[in-house]
């Protein structure tokens, strides 16, 4: 079993964050938890008594989105042509990142599938959603960001943006291996440098990388031509026809760094694709293979 959550605001960037996962996960047993946090909504102050006309307006707001959710779930269901069941929605009063961290924990997650509102389809936008916080607080499974209102095509391309410094983390390629195999999608390595500046420590790092995915095809692409890490990934996302691009992070790595770097936004401010952030580490005696 998959457990699935997407966290929603009602909006229709989320919306399509649903059902490009529904798509994605459409095969097997996976389950969808759909949440809607609106913990931000309630602005009870901390220095008054909680009265009865904001005890109301706490309960409208639960009642909003627990109605909310309930359309919701009659859409996807509608529009994925699973069963009902496949579904649970959750109505939360804490804010979204808590929120976020708890259902992590209780309802035993193993992937976050988030939309960014307002996303400009580039790397740098993403700094001006929630989503780089949830990155740095909640990881230690994967995050799956789809941009704008990104129409769900099938995966033939997944591209893996590494340094190829650190050694990956097995549990977390499971999850990039089950999309690949279910779509038949080739992967290949993007790295920033030369392959004649590669160390054995590299090379090492990119056959560990290679022997998790066994019958799928893995290739290393080397990419140079500009000093901005995130343009040189970017461009090549562009012009390679890549469906996904995938990065480890860490927090002090290039990866945290293309969430920053505002060249991206000078390629192309249509460039649009989802983003598969991995958890260098991953829960203890957590098993991500997509049942």
């Amino acid at each position: 079993m998959k457990n699935i959550l997407i966290a929603t605001d009602f909006s229709s960037e989320a919306y399509c964050a649903l059902f490009y996962a529904s798509s994605l996960f459409k095969d097997g047993k996976s389950k969808f938890y759909i949440a809607n946090f609106f913990g931000e909504k309630i602005e009870a102050s901390v220095y008054s008594i909680v009265n009865e006309a904001e005890l109301r307006k706490n309960s409208l707001l639960k009642k909003d989105s627990e109605l909310a959710c309930k359309e919701t779930l009659h859409r996807i269901v509608r529009d994925s042509d699973l069963n009902s069941d496949r579904f649970e929605i959750i109505s939360s009063e804490q804010k979204l990142l808590p929120g976020i961290l708890n259902l992590i924990q209780n309802k035993d997650i193993d992937l976050l599938v988030m939309g960014t509102a307002n996303h400009a389809g580039t790397l740098k936008s993403i700094v001006e959603t929630n989503t780089t916080k949830i990155i740095e607080h909640a990881l230690n499974i994967p995050v799956l960001i789809i941009p704008r209102e990104l129409d769900f095509n099938p995966l033939y391309h997944i591209a893996f943006a590494s340094e190829l410094i650190y050694e990956f983390n097995p549990e977390s390629l499971k999850t990039i291996k089950a999309i690949a195999e279910k779509s038949g999608a080739r992967i290949t390595v993007i790295h920033d440098g030369k392959e004649t500046e590669m160390s054995q420590r590299q090379w090492k790092n990119y056959n560990s990388f290679k022997s998790n995915f066994e019958g799928l095809e893995v290739s290393l692409a080397f990419s140079s031509n500009h000093i901005e890490v995130s343009k040189s990934i970017a461009e090549f996302v562009k012009h390679n026809k890549v469906e996904m691009l995938c990065m480890e992070y860490y927090k002090h790595s290039f990866v945290s760094n293309l969430f920053i770097e505002p060249v991206v936004e000078k390629i192309d401010r249509h460039l649009s694709f989802p983003f598969l952030i991995l958890p260098a580490k991953s829960k203890e005696s957590k098993n991500h293979e997509i049942k």
